[in-house]
C-alpha cells in the first residue's frame, strides 16, 4: 500500500536527531500528511494478518533518513505534528467534551445562488474571511479553514453545494465544535446579499439567522465584518464582551482586493492538497495585486518550507514580518514566533511570542503545540508536559499530543504516567499502529517484556509495512536477553529488500554483535551500512556510522584507525551541515586523543566542542563537553575532578539519553580507581538496570557485570561475585577477541567455586 509506505518515510523524518531535518512545526507536517491521506480509503479498515517479510513485494525506494538513534531521543519528535488519527478508522468514542465555556462553530462553504458560476470562488472565500474574522475573538472557538478543508476532503464533500443535517453533525463532531454556520450568496444586478443560519450541530436547532447586503464584490469585506458581529451576538456573547473583543476589520488583516483574495484562497487550496509550487504561483499573483498582503507572504513561506527551500522561507517570513500591522493579533504572534524559531534559531524570542499568543488565546492549538515542541528541543520536560496537558484537556484527539506527552514522561522517568497517556488514546480514541509501538517500548522500559511483545505484535498486525515496529520487536528480544530471536528479527528487516529495512537491520545487528563481544561482526555491519549511505549520498548518516566505527576501534585499542574514522566522519558532518554530527565527532575524537595520551590535543578538541555547543539553544548539550573533560582528568589520574565532571554530564541527561551508558561507565570507572567501591558499585548497577539506554553500548553493559564481580569479590561477597562473573562470561561466550577480562573472569570463577 503506497500510502502506508509514504507514512513510513514520514515517520522516519520525524525521528531525525538533527532538528534541521525534522518537520519544523505542526503546520508543515500536517501538509505532508494531507498528501498521504488523499490515497487512503475512508471505509472501515480490515486488520490484516501479519505478512511474512520475505513474502512481500517491495516497490518503494527509500531515501536515507536518520533511523538508528535511540528511541527516546529520536522519539522526542518522533510524531512531531503527526495527526495520524485522521488517517485511520476511528473507534466510536463518547461525545466530544468542551472543557472551555467558549461557544464553538464551523463556518461551512457558502451556497452560490447568484446564477453566476464565475462567483463560485466566493463560496470558500466568504467562509475563509468569516473564519479569519471570528478567529480574532477571545471568546469564540472557530474551526480553522485548513481543518474544514481536510474534513470535507476525507468525507469527499469538498465540492458539495449544500450539506445535509447528518453531514453537518459529522463535520462538527470531527472538528470538536458545537455549532455550524451555513449561508447563501444572492445577487440582483450589482447588489449582493448574504444570508446565514447558525444552528446547533447535534440537534439542528436554529440559534440565529442573519443577513448582510452590499454593492459590488468589494462589499463582501464589510459584509463579513457585519456578519461577524451578529454571529457573536447569536452565540450569546454579551454586548460588553462583543464591544471589548479583538475585532479588526477583515480587510485590514487580509486584503481589500477581491481579485487578490481569489488567488489567495485558490493558493491555500493547493497548499492543503500538497501542491506547493502551484500554491506559490497563485500567492505571487495575489501579492502582485496587493503588495501588502501579509498573509499571502506567510503562505508562501509555508509552501517554501514544505519544499525544503529554507532561504526562500526566511525571505517571505521576513516580508510578512515587515507587514505585521496587516495581520490579526493572533497571526502577528505566530509570524513573529515562527520567524525567531526558524529564521534566527532564537528559541527564547520564539517562546516569548508564542506565550503572548497563549495569554490572549489559552486554547490556541498551534501556539501550544509550538511551545511544547520548543520546550522539548530545550529538554525542559516539565514545561513541555504542561503544554501537552493543556492540549489534551481540550478534548483534542490529535495523535501528536498523546505520543509526545508520553515521550516527555519517559524523559521524566514516569513510565506509569506515559502508559496511562498511550492507553487512554487506544481505549478512547482509536487503535493505532504508532501508539501501540510506543506502548510496547513503554512496557520495555518497565521490563515487562511479555506485555511489550503482545503490544508490538498488535502494532504489526495493524500494519505490517511499518518497519519501525519490526525493529522494535527485535529491540524487545535484545533487551530481554533472547539474542537469537533478536538477531532473527533484525535479519528479517534486511531481508525485506527495502533500503529502510537494510538500515534498520544493519544498525541493530551492529549493536547486537557489540553486546556479544563480536567486534568484527559489528564492524562488518557498520561498513555495509556505510556502503549504502554513500550510494544515497546521505552525508549526515554516513558521518554517524563512521562515528560508530570510531567508538568500536577505540574499544579495540586501534587508535590510529579510530582517528581515521573521525576524519571521515567530520568531513561528512561538515558537508551535511549537521551540528549534531559535528558535536559527536569532536566528542569521540577527544576521547581517542585522551586514550592515546595526547591530552593537549584532547583539551584542544574539548574547547572546540565547547565553542560549537555555545551556538546551540539547548544548553544541556554541554554534557558532552563535561564528559570529555572528565576523561581528560581521568587520564591525569585526577579522579575527584573527573568524577565532578562526569556527575555534571549525568545530571543533564535522562535514562533514555543516547550517551547515558557511556557517562555512567566513565563515572563508575573513576570511582573504582579512586577506591570508592560502594559508589562504583552503584554506578555499575545503574548501567545493568538500563533498558533502551544501553542498546548501543552493549559492551559497557556486559563489562559492568565483570566489574561488579570484581567489586563484590573485593568486598568478600563471593556468592554475588560468582553470579556476576558467570553472567559476564555467558554474554561474551562467543566473543571474537581474547579480552583479558574473559580470562580473568574464568580464573576468578574457578577460584570462587573452590571456596
Amino acid at each position: 500500500m503506497r500510502e502506508t509506505l509514504d507514512l513510513n518515510r514520514l515517520i522516519l523524518k520525524c525521528m531525525e536527531k538533527d532538528k534541521e531535518k525534522r518537520f519544523r512545526g505542526a503546520d508543515e507536517l500536517l501538509s505532508e500528511l494531507i498528501n498521504i491521506e488523499k490515497g487512503i480509503p475512508t471505509q472501515e479498515r480490515v486488520i490484516p494478518k501479519r505478512i511474512p517479510l520475505t513474502a512481500r513485494e517491495i516497490t518503494v525506494q527509500f531515501k536515507m533518513k536518520k533511523i538508528f538513534v535511540p528511541v527516546a531521543v529520536a522519539a522526542a519528535l518522533i510524531i512531531a505534528g503527526l495527526f495520524i488519527w485522521q488517517l485511520l478508522p476511528q473507534r466510536q468514542a463518547g461525545p466530544v467534551s468542551f472543557p472551555s465555556d467558549k461557544p464553538s462553530l464551523a463556518v461551512m462553504y457558502f451556497e452560490n445562488l447568484t446564477g453566476d458560476e464565475n462567483l463560485d470562488h466566493w463560496r470558500k472565500a466568504i467562509s475563509d474571511l468569516l473564519i479569519t474574522d471570528l478567529a480574532q475573538s477571545k471568546y469564540v472557538k472557530v474551526m480553522s479553514a485548513e481543518s474544514l478543508f481536510n474534513t470535507l476532503s476525507r468525507m469527499k464533500m469538498q465540492e458539495a453545494k449544500n450539506y445535509s443535517s447528518d453531514t453537518l453533525k459529522e463535520i462538527a463532531a470531527q472538528g470538536g465544535v458545537e455549532h455550524v454556520l451555513v449561508g447563501k450568496i444572492m445577487k440582483s444586478a450589482d447588489a449582493f446579499r448574504i444570508d446565514t443560519v447558525l444552528q446547533e450541530a447535534s440537534t439542528g436547532e436554529i440559534i440565529g439567522s442573519e443577513r448582510a447586503e452590499g454593492k459590488g464584490e468589494e462589499s463582501f469585506f464589510p459584509m463579513v465584518d457585519e456578519l461577524t458581529t451578529k454571529v457573536k451576538r447569536s452565540l450569546v456573547l454579551s454586548d460588553e464582551k462583543t464591544a471589548g473583543d479583538i475585532d479588526k476589520e477583515v480587510g485590514e488583516i487580509t486584503t481589500r482586493s477581491p481579485e487578490a483574495l481569489k488567488y489567495y484562497v485558490d493558493a491555500r487550496k493547493y497548499h492543503y492538497k500538497g501542491d506547493y509550487n502551484q500554491s506559490i504561483q497563485l500567492m505571487e499573483k495575489a501579492v502582485a495585486i496587493d503588495p501588502e498582503f501579509a498573509m499571502a507572504y506567510k503562505g508562501m513561506a509555508a509552501s517554501y518550507s514544505n519544499l525544503r527551500n529554507y532561504s526562500e522561507e526566511r525571505k517571505y517570513l521576513q516580508r510578512a514580518l515587515e507587514l505585521i500591522e496587516r495581520v490579526s493579533d493572533k497571526e502577528r504572534y505566530l509570524i513573529q514566533g515562527d520567524f525567531y524559531w526558524r529564521s534566527e534559531k532564537n528559541f527564547d524570542k520564539a517562546i516569548k511570542e508564542y506565550t503572548k499568543l497563549v495569554k490572549l488565546y489559552p486554547d490556541d492549538m498551534v501556539a501550544n503545540i509550538n511551545l511544547a515542541i520548543l520546550y522539548m528541543e530545550l529538554e525542559e520536560w516539565d514545561k513541555s508536559a504542561e503544554r501537552f496537558e493543556v492540549l489534551k484537556s481540550t478534548g483534542a484527539k490529535d495523535l501528536f499530543i498523546y505520543t509526545n506527552l508520553a515521550i516527555v514522561y519517559w524523559h521524566k522517568g514516569d513510565y506509569e504516567k506515559a502508559g496511562e497517556v498511550l492507553e487512554r488514546y487506544l481505549n478512547n480514541i482509536s487503535d493505532n499502529v504508532i501508539v501501540s509501538g510506543l506502548l510496547a517500548y513503554n512496557y520495555l522500559f518497565r521490563e515487562r517484556y511479555d506485555r511489550a511483545l503482545i503490544e508490538i505484535d498488535k502494532a504489526i498486525s495493524l500494519d505490517p509495512t511499518i518497519l519501525r515496529n519490526l525493529y522494535i520487536k527485535g529491540d524487545i528480544y535484545s533487551i530481554k536477553g533472547d539474542l537469537i530471536q533478536a538477531e532473527r528479527e533484525y535479519q528479517n528487516l534486511i531481508d525485506t529488500g527495502e533500503n529502510a529495512g537494510h538500515f534498520y537491520g544493519r544498525d541493530r545487528l551492529a549493536a547486537l554483535h557489540l553486546l556479544q563481544g563480536k567486534f568484527e561482526e559489528s564492524e562488518n555491519q557498520l561498513k555495509k551500512a556505510i556502503e549504502l549511505v554513500k550510494e544515497l549520498g546521505a552525508k549526515g548518516e554516513e558521518s554517524e556510522f563512521h562515528t560508530r566505527l570510531t567508538y568500536l576501534y577505540l574499544k579495540l585499542g586501534k587508535l590510529e584507525d579510530a582517528l581515521e574514522e573521525c576524519d571521515k566522519a567530520w568531513s561528512c558532518a561538515v558537508e551535511s551541515e549537521s551540528p549534531k554530527a559535528q558535536r559527536e565527532v569532536l566528542h569521540f575524537k577527544g576521547l581517542v586523543y585522551a586514550e592515546m595520551g595526547s591530552l593537549s590535543e584532547a583539551q584542544r578538541t574539548a574547547d572546540e566542542l565547547k565553542n560549537l555547543i555555545k551556538k546551540e539553544q539547548n544548553k544541556k548539550l554541554i554534557r558532552e563537553y563535561y564528559h570529555l573533560v572528565g576523561m581528560i582528568e581521568f587520564k591525569k589520574k585526577n579522579f575527584a575532578k573527573a568524577i565532578k565532571e562526569f556527575e555534571k554530564a549525568i545530571s543533564l541527561s535522562t535514562l533514555q539519553h543516547s550517551f547515558i551508558a557511556l557517562f555512567l561507565n566513565s563515572s563508575a570507572s573513576a570511582y573504582y580507581e579512586a577506591e570508592d567501591l560502594e559508589k562504583a558499585r552503584e554506578e555499575y548497577e545503574r548501567i545493568i538496570a538500563l533498558t533502551y539506554g544501553r542498546l548501543y553500548y552493549g559492551n559497557i553493559y556486559v563489562k559492568s557485570y565483570y566489574m561488579l564481580g570484581k567489586i563484590y569479590q573485593e568486598r568478600r561477597l563471593n556468592k554475588e561475585a560468582l553470579e556476576h562473573y558467570r553472567r559476564f562470561i555467558d554474554l561474551w561466550r562467543e566473543a571474537e577477541h581474547d579480552f583479558p577480562e574473559i580470562a580473568d573472569a574464568k580464573k576468578q570463577i574457578a577460584a570462587l567455586q573452590t571456596l
